[in-house]
């Protein structure tokens, strides 16, 4: 056989799916169809052109051990491999890894946002001398890479940078990389983005085209064989799966009512396989786009198919849906199996070979921690690893969002708590291990019809013991109804009020709020719990199911909840040079789980400083009023927090303390998301705060949002069920606190002082303002661009904050020279204003100065 017909046949059989049953346990080279590195295992987020997700090597135990390596923030995408072992992949702290097979740090790069999308390494390029690598950032840069294992500078390591050409859709901001890079035919580098559009690059990094759509494009594209190829296949949040052809115009589209992040894989006979925020798996005629079926599942589906094939032909697809499940399907549409993990599934399955025989074996990340490796033909488990950490501060932070690649010795999958993990295949059928599950079964019964608790993380627990809770809290519970070993799509049904459906014991007042879908139960207390006390809750009701299934019955459940002691002394304090700051970083919404989906690593990258304003003295039980003051920040070089005048955050937070229980509440505020300021009703911070100002494990969140508020969103959030009756969208979550370690934000600051503080009320027509004038001393200097200035009103009666958009409603006013010289807040009209108002003048956190009108 001559030399230039042998590659010809290899790329015909692996473009056939052939190779896939027939490679050797690990091979030095791997025949791609696309011009990745050949010796990858793993060069992009579905591996190969097909987006198949399918690896040739087998998976037996190599005789290591597992291990983890720690980012700064959660992990959201899919980590790629090198031929060499080196493992590449983005955090949601702004750095982009490459890490040795042992774990141990390689080089990384720094750059000005979030990365949560895959990158993709290409074949080695004589002229720059590398196997280059290609990975995009939330600071709207794509970064072209060399892949070289030394250290180099900044300007060595980045070999070119390529921003969007096309400006953000209406409906977006921003035009961050969030889709992942995939390579196509000739090497031309593809991804889409949050600005709406899906591009193709040149290997040089300049344009080839930009193919507009109507909303953000997160998907890797699947690119054609044989008739079809140069043909692209894609989704897109603009509801859409859709196909371009080479030159970027567009083939067809196919509508589905549900956000499309689902990367397309192909099928042998080009049948393209997709999921979409509408529930379903879907399964499209390549050429017009026409669905030839669906399957439906329980809940909006995030992650993106894989296929097993035998002699070059598909056999199976598995897919996972948010409602915990992974889902086996043939060619023709019919279910083999579900496997539920008991948590939302966001992580996109992958299939590997058995260790002997011609079986496969599904890998797939759970929110709930866990890496599990499925029977592919069964369904059963072969083997699960949790990843959960050890730290208590991040136990909770556990969700294994991002997708496993499979490497020549074992799977790589990265988590929210912020850790890459390397499990060796099979490790736990060989070695004993508290983290392993060997039990075939799934960890939710076979009958259940009762109300379980969900962490604050959002992990569901399963019944039993009595969960420990911190007095000041909200209370997230969960229907879960299983029959003959099937989970039904069960809604609890609203009983007037929604407080109907729960008693407590002992007796505290509170109000509940039902999620859109029904599958979530929040217990909002109006006030602090008893420390050290055991609630008896019940949840009672009727509930009935969807998804075409007739299916009604009651729930009757009682949960223990046990409540932790309130800590020390309350460690909040104020003086007139300094007051108690903390930051507050690591937000996450993870109920209900469509709100992760579409903003997980969003929440994750927030970071803000919160000061304190006021506090009442503790009384006889060591309780009072607290007022805090929040802004956002932005973290330095150095990992140092300084406040952001650009930032999204501006508001108060006002509530009571007893001990280091702290129940805080904001109303009026907004929070960023891509697409605009979401107006939010209510926003809680509670937990047991310490001295070291880190709120304890188990301090949770809870926002409230009318759906109709929602800039451009509003009814696509109807449609997908996150708004209830009321039109509300209650979500709860978690987040971290730590004791704020700058100079600055949390001090009177060296010859500023405040000159003078106004006010004028609104009237029912004309909008009313409060100013505060700044003096600087000779020589003294303050830039605006480095401080905020703001003005909180409140009510001097009862200390309460006046509910305004802080943000919004803020104008800073800077000297020709750049400092900051005066604050203006706007008062709408209409806004109605106690009789007495206390107005403070706040530089970063520090109350500068209070004046009171009336």
């Amino acid at each position: 056989m001559t030399r230039w017909v042998a590659p010809a046949i290899a790329a015909a059989l692996a473009a056939a799916g052939i190779l896939a049953a027939t490679a050797s346990a690990s091979p030095r080279h791997y025949p791609y169809a696309v011009p990745v590195q050949a010796s990858s295992p793993w060069p992009e987020m579905r591996r190969n052109g097909r987006n198949t997700a399918s690896s040739p090597i087998r998976g037996r135990y190599n005789g290591d051990r597992p291990w983890s390596f720690a980012t700064g923030r959660g992990i959201f995408s899919t980590p790629v491999i090198g031929g060499d072992r080196t493992v590449y992949f983005g955090s949601a702290d702004g750095y982009f890894y490459a890490v040795r097979p042992d774990g141990r740090p390689r080089w990384k790069l720094r750059t000005k946002g979030i990365i949560d999308a895959a990158a993709a390494i290409g074949r080695y390029r004589p002229g720059p001398g590398t196997a280059p690598i290609t990975v995009g950032s939330g600071d709207e840069h794509l970064y072209h890479l060399r892949t070289d294992a030394g250290e180099l500078s900044r300007k060595r390591r980045i070999l070119w940078r390529f921003r969007p050409t096309l400006a953000p859709v209406p409906g977006q901001l921003v035009s961050w990389w969030e889709g992942n890079v995939a390579l196509g035919p000739g090497g031309t580098i593809y991804a889409g983005n949050t600005g709406g559009a899906a591009y193709a690059i040149h290997p040089d990094g300049t344009l080839d085209w930009a193919a507009p759509r109507g909303n953000s494009v997160w998907t890797t594209p699947a690119f054609g064989q044989g008739a079809e190829r140069g043909n692209s296949f894609w989704g897109s949040v603009d509801l859409n799966a859709f196909s371009l052809d080479a030159a970027g115009a567009e083939r067809w589209q196919t509508f589905t009512p549900g956000y499309v992040v689902s990367s397309p894989a192909l099928g042998s006979d080009g049948t393209v396989y997709v999921g979409s925020f509408d529930h379903n798996l879907y399964a499209l005629d390549p050429d017009t786009g026409w669905p030839r079926w669906t399957l439906r599942t329980d809940a909006h589906v995030y992650s993106s198919p894989a296929l097993a094939a035998r002699h070059g032909r598909t056999t199976a697809i598995y897919i996972a849906s948010a409602d915990g499940s992974v889902y086996a399907v043939d060619p023709s549409g019919h279910l083999l199996w579900r496997y539920d993990t008991g948590d939302p599934v966001r992580s996109s399955p992958v299939v590997g070979r058995a260790p002997q025989g011609d079986g496969r074996i599904v890998y797939v990340g759970s929110s709930n921690g866990k890496l599990y490796a499925l029977n592919a033909t069964t369904g059963k488990r072969r083997w699960s690893f949790d990843t959960t950490p050890d730290s208590p501060e991040l136990r909770d932070r556990n969700d294994l969002n991002g997708s496993p690649a499979l490497g020549k010795h074992g799977v790589y999958i990265g988590g929210e708590h912020g850790r890459l993990w390397y499990v060796p295949y099979d490790f736990c059928r060989h070695h004993s291990s508290p983290r392993c599950d060997l039990h075939p079964g799934e960890d939710l019964g076979p009958k259940v019809d009762r109300m379980l608790y969900v962490t604050p993380g959002g992990t569901t627990v399963p019944p039993g013991a009595t969960t420990r809770i911190p007095s000041a809290t909200t209370i997230a519970t969960r229907l879960v109804v299983r029959k003959h070993g099937r989970t039904e799509d069960a809604a609890l049904k609203p009983a007037g009020t929604s407080n109907a459906l729960v008693d407590v014991r002992p007796r505290f007042p509170f109000r509940t709020e039902l999620s859109g879908d029904g599958h979530y139960l929040f217990i909002r207390p109006r006030g602090l719990l008893r420390p050290k006390t055991t609630y008896r809750l019940r949840v009672h009701g009727d509930w009935v199911t969807a998804n075409g299934r007739v299916g009604a019955g009651a729930v009757d459940t009682t949960l223990r909840l046990r409540t932790t002691g309130n800590g020390g002394e309350f460690p909040l304090k104020t003086s007139s040079k300094r007051v108690s700051a903390f930051t507050i970083s690591r937000l996450a919404l993870p109920l209900p789980p469509l709100l992760p989906s579409v903003n997980q690593i969003g929440f994750d990258s927030y970071d803000m400083i919160a000061g304190t304003i006021a506090r009442t003295p503790s009384d006889r039980s060591h309780s009072g009023r607290v007022l805090v003051w929040v802004i956002g920040a932005r973290r330095d070089e150095h990992g140092r927090d300084r406040p952001d005048p650009a930032g999204n955050f501006q508001f108060p937070l006002d509530g009571r303390y007893r001990g280091g229980a702290l129940a805080l509440n904001g109303k009026s505020l907004s929070l960023q998301f891509s697409f605009g300021q979401v107006p939010i009703h209510n926003f809680d911070l509670r937990g047991v705060i310490d001295s070291d100002l880190r709120l304890r494990p188990g301090a949770g969140t809870f926002a409230e949002a009318t759906c109709g508020d929602v800039p451009n969103y509003g009814a696509q959030l109807r449609v997908a069920g996150l708004c209830n009756s009321s039109d509300m969208l209650a979500a709860s979550g978690t987040l971290l606190t730590d004791g704020y370690r700058g100079t600055t934000a949390n001090r009177r600051p060296l010859g500023v002082r405040l000159a003078s503080l106004g006010l004028r009320r609104p009237t029912a027509t004309a909008d009313g303002a409060a100013v505060a004038r700044l003096a600087l001393a000779r020589g003294t200097r303050y830039p605006a661009r480095a401080h905020v200035g703001s003005i909180l009103l409140t009510d001097a009666r009862t200390g309460a904050p006046i509910a305004l958009d802080y943000r919004a409603e803020t104008t800073p006013v800077a000297s020709s020279g750049g400092d900051l010289r005066a604050v203006r807040l706007r008062i709408p009209a209409g806004t109605a204003l106690p009789r007495r108002v206390r107005a403070y003048a706040i530089a970063d956190v520090f109350a500068l100065g209070v004046r009171t009108f009336g």
